[in-house]
């Protein structure tokens, strides 16, 4: 019985420690080719889409690391610049900056638009 219990606790921990492995600390940059990889490694992923010029964007800079820390093994964040990839931003119909684009499994669902508090974010995320 206890070799079956720390079989069971071993590999909750390998998983975990795996699942963290694969999982950014930080955002990390994205482009048209690395987007559908990034989204389809992560259950969960945000990609903010931003500009150098955008003062909201840089509000968001912080929160956005924060964030990717403290979620980190939940949800991969991803940074994708609209004026270097326009390619990108147009084909998921971005208008205005910032926006997050949040996917699941790899499928656009959900995004937030505009400058938004953690809290805020982590409630769309459900995390």
């Amino acid at each position: 019985m206890e070799d079956e219990e720390l079989a069971a606790i071993r590999a909750r921990k390998l998983a975990e420690l795996q699942r963290l492995a694969l999982a950014p600390a930080k955002p990390v940059e994205v482009t048209e080719a690395s987007l559908p990889g990034f989204v389809a490694q992560h259950a969960l992923a945000v990609v903010d889409c931003w500009a150098a010029w955008c003062g909201p964007c840089r509000l968001m800079e912080p929160v956005l690391d924060a964030l990717a820390s403290e979620l980190r093994g939940q949800v991969a964040f991803g940074k994708l610049n609209v004026d270097e990839q326009p390619g990108a931003a147009q084909s998921f119909d971005v208008a205005s900056i910032p926006t997050l684009l949040v996917f699941r499994r790899g499928r656009l669902d959900d995004r937030i638009v505009g400058a938004a508090p953690a809290s805020v974010i982590r409630q769309r995320l459900g995390v």
